[in-house]
């Protein structure tokens, strides 16, 4: 199987939530392709769900690498350093992930829970509204797409 394929499995099984069989694929295709960026970013998610925190940010800063403008790179590695308790590096991220991709309505809720863990109420209050805020407008442009 090929880099490609072997992700495609190890994706598919992440989907049905069979994460051990999906990290055996996903190990796999990095084997091949060492810095195959959406099978590292699969991967991390593994290994944070599994509360393999260094592993998931090891793999997030060589994915970051290589594609350094993705926003859900910095917002999973903002999941890992929250999960971590490393509050002003989570805050680092999830601000690069709303920077690059300013409708990034998961980033805001996820901004706004660090906020509130700081104390920092007032700000946590203002990010969960423009995550609804961010959702109603996506919701709004899907609607004028599909009519």
């Amino acid at each position: 199987m090929t880099a490609e394929e072997l992700y495609e499995e190890g994706a598919f099984l992440l989907f049905k939530q069979q994460f051990d069989k999906a990290l055996e694929y996903l190990d796999k295709a990095l084997e091949i392709q060492p810095d195959m960026v959406k099978a590292l970013h699969a991967r991390a998610a593994i290994y944070l769900r599994f509360e393999r925190f260094d592993e998931a940010e090891r793999d997030l800063i060589k994915a970051l690498e290589k594609e350094p403008k993705n926003p859900r790179l910095y917002f999973r590695l903002g999941q890992v350093y929250y999960r971590k308790k490393d509050l002003e590096k989570a805050l680092e991220c999830f601000n690069k992930a709303i920077d690059l991709e300013p409708l990034y309505a998961a980033a805001f809720m996820a901004r706004s829970q660090v906020y509130r863990d700081m104390g920092e109420e007032e700000l946590a209050d203002l990010d969960l509204d423009k995550a609804v805020s961010v959702q109603r407008a996506t919701a709004q442009a899907k609607k004028i797409i599909d009519f």
